[in-house]
């Protein structure tokens, strides 16, 4: 019952930071501030920087002092604010600005690490000091649903956002510009929506039974790889983005009973390709004799490609047993222009 009034509070907070322009936060929190209110906000408010006389000076402070529920809420002022954070409470964490509340992770493999259930990250701009040889991320998740949404990551030799073994957590409206975009590992039931990932290696990776994520209404740009599956990933549900100016659009590697649809490829070397391995196929109970039925695994629907077609669209790919059959998958039904992606 605790976690689903979390899970509830979770969704009326969201509510606010996406949907409603906030310009200050309440002053009616632990601390005080010399800023106005114009927005209450069920929990205590927790300030980090601005002129208030008792807000605090590092943000990770203010994290250990707050509670579940509660709002630490970051000003502009003092930023760059050169930490390493760890949420590990079910807290809202806002910035002023997120063009101008930098988060400069101070060295190690990860700048933000989330393992609360029920975090909102928002407004900020998150980059990290690399150390030669590491592979930082600077958005970590190990949990459940969390709200990572309106922030700013920037950093061409990290990954952005990495989320491990977590659920149902919404990555929305975000910009990325890292080496890669945002990455799963065994992520299940999320979604990814309304983000621009440009400049990255791989904009977005879905490796190691990620499955059931939705993955929808993005814009991805300039990228070697636009999306890219991995191992064991099934029932992910790709639509509604624009994926231009890239290597590959799309490489779906061992990807089964996924939805590719209505996504705009604009200007990509090589828009789709697929391929599958026989030791993939074993894995997932198909018997060597029912191999055939991977040929239709993927469900190709109403992309655009590029230009108007008034004939089926060929996806060349690679089967089982060896990975090297060639074979080809077609999208009966391609977009005569442009699909209107919309406001997500």
């Amino acid at each position: 019952m605790k976690r689903n009034n979390l899970i509830k509070k979770g969704v009326v907070v969201a509510v606010i930071l996406l949907f409603v322009s906030v310009s200050v936060i309440p002053s009616t929190g632990t601390n005080i501030v010399e800023k106005p209110s114009t927005v209450s906000f069920d929990g205590d408010t927790l300030y980090v920087g601005g002129s208030g006389p008792n807000n605090y000076t590092k943000i990770q402070d203010a994290i250990n002092d707050s509670e579940n529920g509660d709002m630490v809420f970051v000003y502009d002022d003092s930023s760059p604010y050169n930490e390493n954070l760890e949420v590990d409470k079910s807290i809202t964490l806002k910035g002023e600005n997120k063009e101008t509340t930098v988060i400069n992770g101070s060295g190690g493999e990860i700048v933000v690490n989330i393992t609360a259930d029920g975090v909102i990250v928002s407004g900020f701009t998150i980059v990290s000091y690399k150390i030669i040889n590491t592979t930082t991320n600077l958005l970590n998740i190990q949990s459940d649903y969390n709200i990572i949404a309106n922030n700013i990551f920037n950093e061409n030799t990290s990954n952005g956002i990495n989320i491990y073994d977590g659920e149902y957590n919404t990555i929305f409206a975000n910009t990325i510009t890292c080496n890669s975009g945002i990455v799963l590992y065994r992520g299940k039931n999320n979604n990814i929506s309304g983000n621009i990932i440009k400049d990255c290696i791989a904009g977005i990776n879905l490796v190691w039974y990620s499955n059931n994520n939705s993955i929808f209404g993005n814009t991805l740009t300039s990228n070697t790889w636009g999306i890219i599956t991995g191992s064991y990933c099934i029932n992910d549900v790709i639509s509604l983005n624009n994926i231009s100016y890239s290597f590959y659009g799309i490489i779906a590697m061992n990807c089964f009973n996924c939805k590719i649809t209505k996504n705009n490829f604009i200007g990509n070397l090589v828009n789709a390709r697929f391929a599958y391995l026989l030791i993939e196929a074993f894995a997932f109970g198909f018997e060597y004799k029912a191999l055939r039925d991977i040929r239709s695994t993927i469900k190709w629907d109403g992309n655009y490609w590029n230009k108007p077609r008034s004939f089926p669209k060929p996806i060349f790919g690679r089967l089982p047993p060896s990975g090297y059959i060639p074979w080809v998958q077609f999208d009966w039904n391609p977009a005569q222009e442009p699909n209107d992606i919309g406001v997500v």
